[in-house]
């Protein structure tokens, strides 16, 4: 597995890691609707574009098995293509975000109870959460610290 950073053709690379969001988010957040995803769909395609720092584990062939993006210290997107779930390539992405980037902050909503446990086992700890509101529903987040590395 190989990680770098994203450093040129962001928006070219963006329609890639859009993708791996899309099938991501469908596989592991499994309290999303289809309604959900399509209106998150174009926030989180401009987010990717707009994101100080992107994050990409490939292989050798130039496969993107998945990406961080990082803004201020705080991971604000962890996806990796299905197909690599459970293999190590979330927790790769995060190490190298915090070892070389310093990523210390997540934000995690409750209902995503994989990645709170995933973000738990890594050293994150929640130092408070709040309420965020939607038209569908309210739910917790939980706002993470990163603490140490288990």
């Amino acid at each position: 597995m190989i990680l770098e950073k994203v450093t040129a053709n962001k928006k070219l690379i963006a329609e890639d890691l859009i993708l791996i969001w899309e099938d991501a988010v469908r596989k592991t957040n499994s309290f999303l609707k289809e309604e959900n995803i399509a209106k998150l769909r174009p926030l989180a395609k401009l987010a990717i574009k707009n994101m100080q720092t992107l994050l990409i584990a490939k292989e050798k062939n130039n496969t993107i098995m998945g990406f961080v993006a990082i803004e201020n210290k705080k991971i604000e997107m962890l996806f990796v293509k299905p197909e690599f779930l459970g293999i190590g390539v979330g927790k790769a992405l995060l190490l190298f975000a915090i070892k070389n980037y310093n990523a210390m902050w997540v934000d995690v909503s409750e209902q995503n109870i994989k990645a709170l446990e995933f973000y738990k086992r890594m050293g994150f700890t929640v130092f408070c959460c709040s309420k965020a509101n939607n038209t569908a529903n309210s739910f917790t987040i939980f706002h993470m610290k990163w603490e140490e590395e288990k």
